[in-house]
């Protein structure tokens, strides 16, 4: 998962189910029959789904829950609060409901004799545009995308792969949709899906809408890959054939590099909306990805975001199919140790980047630049001064949700771009050590690959991921990674930066990349210099512990009004900042809650922005790294 509702992010997990052996008896009975749900998405454009479920049951207690730990979330996000009309029937009359007093998502009940089955009617409210937090359901008045988690309870007792659902949807006059789902039958706006395990229904969203359509990716043989796209009009669905061209490498490139493919076919899903924020998500057979509408048409919304959608593709093997232990649980209402977010998280980020520049959805340099900027930005938070990485990965599910005021003094899921040094430092190393013979290609057909053709989950612990590294390239693997990821570190690793062939240094003048970034994310990023990032508007956003600003009592929530007496602008900033070279002042002119002061910052470096320069006394390894491995 790649969370970024704000721009910071950036998953999955499984599920629960059934009838349990306590609350009635005959639970395999009630248990053989599917449990049949219908969501009605009529209204979707006014964020309304309505629910239909018949739930097998027995005469007697039944406990109903509703999903907790979300897939890919990492975290208790189950939105709750987003459940309106919840109703229980049985033979049409209606049955008292309790919840739990300690466990709000379970819902308590008796079944009367002689039913078999229980009614519950439901409606999902998504929330609108704007909205913080984790947005896995959304519409629009054009286009929807939602999990099934999110309309649903289930008995609660057997595991997620015990427990069959039967599907069903309901669409607005003309719509269309995309699911991996496989489809049983259609008649007008309905379409009713194959029965399949709780498991599977989480783990395939759906996307639908009245512009959509799906385009062919890929080499002809092997299992169908489509890109499915629905966007909030007919222009955005544009496909220039260089990018489609470019999702065809994407393909072709994850096949080369883990030698399988654990699937049976593959969608990325991709709604083109600027009323449902950005927002990825992996699944098993599909990725659900959310990007501005103009994306495809639009060549920095490209190189801002399609890469995200190649992170989540390189979860179909790295998350999903080799998933770590301590991930896997029988029901979504067990909490889960996220400690190996490190591995889930770290490493699909540096294979979905690496992907990203083998494919050419960004180039060598983007590719450079991406991890420039990455490398500074981990180096300004301060937050590692006391909390190493691991505790970064164990707290997620609370940092995912973390305020961006004092960001770097916090430290937040620093595990995605600490995961790309961490990796790449690993990948340089066995090509270090095996004299360019072997690289973390290697390790992925080993560890990623195996027999494919169809979903499947194959478990892994440290030792056993260290283990079979070592079988590529003999290291004390498990002590690499303990002294990067269980130790506080004041510095980030920067070994495959070095190793590859490189250094950080600064310029004058952003990198192409910077420059992009700051304009689709509309901030701006003076972090090398003042040690201050500012929203368009001239809010602080955050500020970096020990630099110019922090020591000049600015910070986050703050707003600058003017730079050296004058009404500031971006551009006079960076005049004002360039001029400190030289001796020039700066003083800024900052609202703080209705009131204003003057900071007088001591600061003479003038405008520093980071890049990637090539050092010429060791081997270039960073661009063997990246070169494409299919033919």
């Amino acid at each position: 998962m790649r969370k970024v509702h704000r721009p910071v992010r950036l998953i999955a997990l499984s599920l629960a189910l059934a009838a349990c052996p306590t609350e009635g008896r005959g639970e395999q009975a009630a248990g053989a029959r599917p449990i049949e749900i219908e969501v009605d998405a009529s209204d979707a454009p006014r964020r309304l789904f309505h629910v239909r479920l018949a739930i097998p049951a027995v005469p007697g207690p039944l406990t109903l829950v509703y999903p907790k730990w979300i897939p890919g979330e990492h975290g208790p996000t189950g939105p709750l609060a987003d459940i309106a009309g919840f109703k229980v029937s049985a033979g049409g009359k209606p049955v008292a409901w309790r919840r739990d007093e300690l466990d709000l998502h379970a819902f308590h009940c008796e079944v009367p004799a002689p039913a078999d089955t229980v009614e519950v009617a439901l409606d999902y409210i998504a929330p609108p545009p704007g909205t913080e937090g984790f947005i896995s359901a959304q519409s629009s008045a054009q286009v929807a995308v939602f999990h099934w988690n999110q309309m649903l309870v289930y008995p609660r007792g057997r595991t997620m792969r015990e427990i069959l659902l039967r599907a069903g949807l309901v669409l607005p006059e003309g719509w269309k949709f995309s699911t991996a789902l496989p489809v049983a039958s259609s008649s007008g706006r309905r379409t009713s899906f194959e029965p399949v395990t709780l498991e599977t229904l989480v783990d395939s969203p759906v996307l639908a809408g009245a512009h959509l359509k799906e385009v062919p990716l890929g080499p002809a043989d092997g299992p169908p890959h489509l890109l499915c796209l629905a966007a909030d009009g007919d222009a955005a669905l544009a496909l220039p054939a260089e990018l489609k061209a470019t999702f065809d490498r994407l393909v072709a490139e994850a096949g080369a590099l883990f030698g399988a493919r654990h699937y049976r076919s593959y969608r990325f899903l991709l709604t083109l909306s600027d009323f449902t924020p950005p927002f990825f998500l992996e699944h098993h057979e599909s990725s659900d990805n959310r990007a501005p509408e103009r994306t495809l048409l639009d060549e920095s919304l490209q190189k801002r975001w399609l890469f995200v959608l190649a992170h989540e593709y390189a979860h179909s093997w790295n998350g999903k199919h080799r998933r770590p232990a301590e991930l896997v649980r029988d029901d979504f209402q067990e909490a889960v140790s996220t400690r190996l977010l490190w591995v889930y998280e770290g490493l699909t980020e540096y294979l979905g980047c690496l992907l990203s520049a083998r494919a050419g959805l960004w180039t060598a340099d983007e590719f450079r630049d991406n991890l420039a900027l990455s490398a500074e930005g981990l180096s300004n938070q301060k937050g590692r001064t006391w909390r190493p990485l691991e505790d970064t990965t164990r707290a997620a599910q609370v940092l995912y949700g973390a305020r961006g005021d004092w960001a770097a003094w916090r430290r937040g899921v620093d595990f995605y771009n600490e995961g790309l040094l961490l990796w790449l430092e690993a990948d340089t190393v066995i090509r270090q050590e095996t004299k360019g013979k072997k690289s973390l290609d290697d390790f992925c057909r080993r560890f990623h690959g195996g027999e494919g053709g169809k979903p499947s989950v194959k478990t892994f612990t440290l030792d056993e991921l260290a283990a079979t590294l070592g079988d590529v390239a003999p290291c004390d693997w498990k002590g690499f990674f303990a002294s990067r990821v269980g130790a506080v570190a004041p510095e980030p690793p920067l070994g495959g930066i070095r190793r590859g062939g490189w250094k950080l240094a600064y310029d004058a003048a952003p990198s192409p990349f910077a420059r992009l970034r700051e304009s689709t994310d509309k901030s701006i990023d003076l972090g090398s210099s003042l040690g201050l990032v500012l929203k368009e508007d001239g809010g602080v956003g955050d500020v970096i512990p020990g630099k110019a600003a922090d020591r000049g009592g600015i910070g986050p929530g703050m707003k600058l009004v003017a730079v050296n007496g004058r009404r500031w602008s971006a551009e006079l900033l960076r005049e004002a900042i360039a001029g400190t070279r030289s001796g020039g002042k700066l003083d800024l002119l900052v609202e703080n809650a209705g009131f204003f002061r003057t900071h007088s910052l001591d600061y003479a470096e003038g405008l520093k922005y980071v890049k990637l320069e090539r050092d010429a006394g060791a081997p270039d390894l960073l661009s063997e790294v990246l070169k494409p491995l299919s033919k």
